[in-house]
C-alpha cells in the first residue's frame, strides 16, 4: 500500500497480515481525500480502528497538523508504529493502544476535539458503528464544522442521525461506502 498524494506520495506503508484488518484501499482513500481536500490543511485528525494508519498518515501527507491513532490489535499496532517511524512523523502523531470506547471517554475528559474523525471498524462488527457514532456524539469530540467519516460496507445502512450527528453525504465506491456526518 502506498501514500497516494502529498509530501509522502509514493511512500510504501506496511500492512498487518491478519484477517481482522482490512486496509483502506487506495481508491477509497483517494475518493475520501478528494472530498475533504479543503478540510485537511492544519486539521487535527482522529483515526479510529486505525490498522496500519493509512488514513491518518495520508492526512498528514496532505497537510494535516496532527493525527491521533487508536488501535488495540497488536499486529496492526506494530505496523502502525513502524509506518510512523518510516515516515518520520512521530512529532505529529499520538498512538493510543486501547479500545476505542475507552479512548473516546478519555479524550473527552481531556477536552480534546478533532476536525476530522475517521471510523473504520471491522465490517462484520455492525454494533461498533452504532456504539462509536454515539460515543463521539456524547463525548462532544467533533470540532465545530468538523466531519466524521465512517467507511462501511455499501450494503450496510448506517443511520441518518446518531445523537447530535447528522449524515450529510453518502458516497459509494464499489462495495465500500463513506457516510459523512457533522454536528447538526
Amino acid at each position: 500500500m502506498r501514500i497516494t498524494s502529498g509530501i509522502y506520495k509514493g511512500r510504501v506503508l506496511k500492512t498487518p497480515k491478519v484477517e481482522a484488518t482490512r486496509p483502506t484501499s487506495g481508491l477509497v482513500r483517494e475518493t475520501l481525500f478528494n472530498i475533504l481536500a479543503h478540510d485537511i490543511p492544519e486539521a487535527r485528525v482522529l483515526d479510529l480502528f486505525a490498522g496500519s494508519g493509512s488514513v491518518g498518515l495520508e492526512a498528514l501527507s496532505r497537510g494535516a497538523k496532527h493525527a491521533t491513532f487508536v488501535e488495540k490489535a497488536r499486529p496492526a499496532l506494530a505496523c502502525l508504529r513502524e509506518n510512523i517511524a518510516t515516515l518520520g512523523v512521530a512529532e505529529e502523531t499520538a498512538v493510543l493502544p486501547y479500545p476505542v470506547e475507552r479512548v473516546l471517554t478519555e479524550l473527552s475528559r481531556a477536552d480534546e476535539s478533532f476536525d476530522i474523525i475517521f471510523l473504520d471498524p471491522p465490517f462484520a462488527d455492525v454494533e461498533a458503528y452504532a456504539r462509536t457514532l454515539a460515543a463521539v456524539s456524547e463525548n462532544d469530540l467533533l470540532a465545530p464544522d468538523g466531519i466524521l467519516v465512517a467507511q462501511h460496507d455499501a450494503r450496510l445502512p448506517l443511520p441518518e442521525e446518531a445523537g447530535r450527528l447528522k449524515r450529510f453525504r453518502l458516497q459509494k465506491i464499489g462495495d465500500n461506502a463513506l457516510s459523512m456526518y457533522q454536528v447538526g
